[in-house]
C-alpha cells in the first residue's frame, strides 16, 4: 500500500511535469509556426523579384505591403554630396557598409539607391570622395525596399551639425530631414550584373530572401527538452521504491 504522503507528492509531481511538458511542446509548436511563416514569406519575396521591372509611378500606386522586393526602373542623376552609409552590412563573411546615394528625379524628388558594399576600413576614411557615383543621366534597375523603422533598442550615432552619415536603419523619413529635397518613401538596391569591379566602385550585393533563421533549431531544442523531461520522469518513477513511507522525524 502506498503511503498517503508518498501518493500525494507523486500526484503533485506528475501534475507539475505535465504542465511543464505542455509548455515545452507549445513553445516548440510556436517555433515551427514561425518557421513556416518565414518559409511562406521567403517564397513570396523570391516570386516578387521574378516579376518584370516596372516604373516608379507603378510602384507608388501599389499598396505599401505589395511594394517590397519588386523590381523597379528609375531614372535620374546621382547626388554624391548627400550620400550616406548603411552600417553593419555583411559581404562574404566580412562586415562593412552599403553606400546609399540619392538619385535626383525629374520631378525634383530623389530616391536613395543602394549602390553596393564597401569594406569597414574604407568607411572610416574619406569615403565620400573615394566612392563617387557615375555622372550624368542614369537609368537603373533594382529591387524596391520599403523604408525601415528605427527600433528603440538600437541607438543611431549622434547627429553632427544636424547630419548623420552612418545609419543602422534606412529610415527614409529621418534621412529626408537632413537632405535639401524630398525623398521617395523607399529605396532601391542595385543587383550584381557581372561587370568587372574597379577601384572606387561599391560591390553590388544580391538581394535575397530573409533566410530561414533559427526557428527550426529552436523548435528542435524545445521538443528535445520535453523528451528529456518525460524520459527522466519515467525513469525516476520506475526506480522509485513502491509503498515506502517517508522517514519519521526524530524526537
Amino acid at each position: 500500500m502506498v503511503h498517503p504522503f508518498v501518493a500525494g507528492r507523486r500526484k503533485y509531481m506528475t501534475v507539475l511535469v505535465c504542465v511543464m511538458l505542455l509548455v515545452l511542446v507549445r513553445l516548440g509548436m510556436w517555433q515551427l509556426e514561425r518557421h513556416t511563416q518565414r518559409m511562406d514569406q521567403n517564397s513570396k519575396i523570391m516570386e516578387r523579384m521574378t516579376i518584370a521591372p516596372v516604373e516608379l509611378s507603378d510602384i507608388e500606386s501599389l499598396e505599401a505591403a505589395q511594394r517590397d522586393y519588386r523590381m523597379v526602373v528609375v531614372r535620374g542623376t546621382y547626388d554624391t554630396s548627400q550620400q550616406i552609409l548603411w552600417r553593419n552590412r555583411e559581404y562574404s563573411g566580412r562586415t562593412g557598409y552599403h553606400v546609399m546615394t540619392p538619385l535626383r528625379l525629374a520631378d525634383g524628388r530623389a530616391i536613395l539607391v543602394n549602390r553596393g558594399w564597401i569594406y569597414y576600413q574604407e568607411g572610416l576614411g574619406d569615403w565620400q570622395r573615394a566612392y563617387q557615383a557615375p555622372t550624368g543621366e542614369q537609368e537603373i534597375v533594382g529591387v524596391w525596399r520599403v523604408s525601415q523603422a528605427e527600433f528603440d533598442q538600437i541607438n543611431e550615432v549622434p547627429l553632427v551639425d544636424g547630419r548623420r552619415d552612418k545609419w543602422f536603419y534606412i529610415d527614409v523619413a529621418a534621412i529626408a530631414a537632413q537632405t535639401p529635397y524630398q525623398l521617395v518613401d523607399g529605396f532601391v538596391e542595385l543587383q550584381p550584373d557581372g561587370a568587372v569591379m574597379t577601384a572606387g566602385t561599391p560591390i553590388p550585393t544580391e538581394t535575397s530572401d530573409m533566410g530561414m533563421g533559427s526557428h527550426l533549431s529552436y523548435a528542435v531544442q524545445w521538443f528535445g527538452f520535453a523528451l528529456i523531461l518525460l524520459v527522466g520522469y519515467i525513469v525516476v518513477q520506475v526506480r522509485r521504491p513502491r509503498g515506502q513511507a517517508p522517514p519519521r522525524p526524530q524526537d
